[in-house]
């Protein structure tokens, strides 16, 4: 049996996967991106991103906190990078779609991400690369004035 394919303990394969489980990586920046898509019918690629925040809310699990995803070089080895679905209106226009949903939803997971990682700062994708109109808003000043919906719902 081949050691890729074999799932007994003790194999090759359990043991690489026990140490990718384990290594841990230092987190200095959450990355705040949009999509730059505008369709939500059209299907989603989001492999570059490790949650990606769709248009009704739901945050989504792309890959693990161990994983290095490539989308801005300059920080990607030391990243948690998240992006909204949307930031590009009807025209095709880069800017902010978020709906209210998921400014809260991508509020709500960037403070859970900076009680996991307390030491990484939050940017946008234009902090790190300034051509960028990604994420479409100024994440900074966003995070600084955001007002949470505390609102809760009726029984």
């Amino acid at each position: 049996m081949s050691p890729t394919c074999d799932t007994r303990k003790g194999s090759t394969t359990n043991i690489k996967e026990q140490k990718i489980k384990k290594m841990k990586r230092l987190i200095r920046y959450i990355v705040v991106h949009s999509t730059a898509t505008f369709d939500p019918k059209s299907s989603q690629f989001y492999g570059l991103y490790h949650y990606v925040v769709e248009r009704n809310g739901e945050v989504k699990k792309i890959n693990g906190h161990q994983i290095v995803v490539k989308n801005t070089d300059k920080v990607d080895n030391e990243a948690i990078h998240i992006a909204y679905a949307g930031g590009r209106n009807r025209s095709g226009t880069l800017c902010d779609t978020r709906t209210p949903a998921q400014e809260e939803a991508l509020f709500n997971k960037i403070i859970l991400l900076s009680l996991l990682f307390p030491s990484a700062e939050i940017i946008g994708h234009d902090d790190v690369v300034p051509d960028a109109i990604s994420p479409g808003f100024p994440v900074k000043e966003w995070i600084r004035h955001y007002e949470p919906d505390l609102t809760l719902p009726v029984a």
